[in-house]
C-alpha cells in the first residue's frame, strides 16, 4: 500500500518536470513512478512515516552540499586551466566507502555524488569497500576526501533508511 501512496508525489512532481497538468499527465505519472517503484523495490520494509522528515530533511542538506561541491570544483576546474603553467598534480586515491554489512546502493549513489563534481572521475569500485577515484589535484583531494565522503555516506544512510553509526 506505501508504493501506491508514495508514487502519488511522484506524479505530481512528474506532472511539475513535464509542465503538462492534466489528470492523462499524471495517470502517465503515476503509472511510471509506480513500475520504477516496484523495479526498485527489492525488500518488503515497513514504511515509517515518522522517519520522512528526517530524510527529506538529509535529501535537501544533500542536493545542497553536492550543489556547492560542484560550483566550487567547477570554478577550481576553470582556474587552472585558464592559467598559463596549468598547475596539475593528477592521481588516483583510493576512498573508502562503507562498513562490510552495507549493500551496495550506497556505494553506487556515492560514486554518482564524487563523479558528478568536475575534477574527480571513479574509475572502479573493489567490491562495495573502495573506491578509485582519478583526481586533477591529488594533494588536495586526498585531504578533503575522507571527510566529504563521510558526510555524504551519513546523508546517503539518512536518505535511504539505513541505520547511521
Amino acid at each position: 500500500m506505501g508504493l501506491f501512496l508514495l508514487s502519488i508525489p511522484l506524479a505530481l512532481l512528474w506532472m511539475m518536470l513535464t509542465s503538462n497538468v492534466s489528470f492523462s499527465s499524471f495517470g502517465v505519472g503515476y503509472v511510471i513512478s509506480l513500475a520504477v517503484m516496484l523495479l526498485v523495490h527489492s525488500e518488503r520494509k515497513q514504511f515509517q512515516w515518522r522517519h520522512l522528515p528526517n530524510q527529506v530533511w538529509a535529501f535537501v542538506v544533500y542536493t545542497v552540499t553536492l550543489g556547492r561541491d560542484i560550483v566550487l570544483s567547477s570554478v577550481d576546474v576553470s582556474r587552472r586551466v585558464l592559467q598559463r603553467d596549468m598547475p596539475l598534480s593528477p592521481g588516483i586515491i583510493a576512498v573508502a566507502t562503507q562498513d562490510a554489512d552495507e549493500d551496495e546502493v550506497i556505494a553506487a549513489f556515492s560514486a554518482h555524488g564524487i563523479t558528478l563534481t568536475p575534477g574527480e572521475l571513479v574509475l572502479d569500485f573493489d567490491g562495495s569497500h573502495t573506491l578509485y577515484v582519478h583526481c586533477i589535484d591529488v594533494d588536495a583531494s586526498t585531504q578533503n576526501a575522507p571527510p566529504a565522503q563521510t558526510k555524504r555516506l551519513r546523508l546517503l544512510k539518512q536518505i535511504l533508511g539505513r541505520p547511521v553509526r
